[in-house]
């Protein structure tokens, strides 16, 4: 049991860090102008990163549930 509530504060997190890039990504839309695009950019290859990292979090939680699935299902 303690592994699924750790298995939820993992997806909890991903949660929190996905509001998290909805910030980032209004901040990059109110930041783009055609006089300012170096900050738009900076802030667009910032949320990139920080997805790509997420995505790993998400696959590894997922991975995690799987594994507990399949191992509590033989019991």
């Amino acid at each position: 049991m303690q592994e699924l509530y750790s298995i939820m504060r993992d997806f909890l997190e991903v949660e929190h860090n996905q509001e998290a890039l909805i910030y980032l990504l209004k901040a990059a839309e109110a930041a783009y102008t055609d006089e300012n695009p170096s900050e738009a950019k900076w802030i667009v290859n910032s949320t990139k990163y920080y997805l790509n990292a997420l995505q790993k979090e998400l696959k590894a939680a997922i991975n995690r549930v799987d594994s507990y699935i399949t191992k509590n299902a033989k019991k």
